[in-house]
């Protein structure tokens, strides 16, 4: 993904901004009952720059994966990390750190929205973070920190899994621990099957 530039940061920003004031609302009222008038007087907004972001109210909460992932993404384009396997901790980590950026209500909403509609973003193997992480284990099984006993397509999905499940045990727990250090745990625990003797040893 090419790096965003700093329009693009604002925009998302913004996006996300709206979401998070727009869920709250929601939460107190009811989906139903929320008007995108009463989304862009809370957020302080004009009803043009809401349309300008999304189409519906339903849009929003649809879009807030994506705009998460692009987010993290554009994080891990300013590091500078040697190994594939840093790389990989830092974007899962990131990650974690943009959910409790959000909190646990907001990002709890939006679980709750992934069970109501068809098109599940989260899932999808094509989705921005999935296909980086497999890059990224397709060069760790190339460079040999990780042992080939495992296809990049089935550790990828693990991994995805994982993070959906820990994101969502966080939020059950209404985030009263530290998302990133229990992302990075199971992250590491799982790995720890595959890495091989030599970059064990250096580990």
């Amino acid at each position: 993904m090419k790096k965003l530039t700093n329009r693009q940061k604002q925009a998302i920003a913004t996006k996300l901004r709206i979401t998070q004031v727009a869920t709250e609302l929601f939460k107190l009222n009811g989906f139903d009952s929320v008007k995108i008038q009463d989304i862009c007087q809370a957020a302080e907004i004009s009803i043009g720059a809401f349309y300008h972001h999304f189409k519906s109210k339903a849009e929003i909460i649809n879009t807030a994966y994506e705009q998460v992932d692009i987010l993290v993404l554009d994080r891990l384009e300013t590091k500078d990390l040697d190994l594939n396997l840093d790389k990989l901790l830092f974007l899962l980590g990131e990650g974690a750190i943009v959910m409790e950026e959000l909190g646990w209500v907001f990002v709890s909403e939006i679980y709750k929205n992934l069970l109501s509609i068809e098109s599940k973003y989260s899932t999808k193997p094509d989705r921005y973070i999935a296909l980086e992480v497999r890059s990224i284990i397709e060069d760790s099984l190339k460079s040999g920190e990780l042992n080939s006993s495992i296809s990049s397509f089935d550790l990828t999905m693990i991994i995805m899994r994982i993070s959906r499940g820990t994101i969502f045990d966080w939020c059950l727990h209404e985030g009263s621990y530290d998302l990133k250090s229990r992302m990075e745990f199971e992250l590491n625990l799982l790995l720890s099957n595959f890495k091989t003797q030599k970059h064990i040893k250096h580990n």
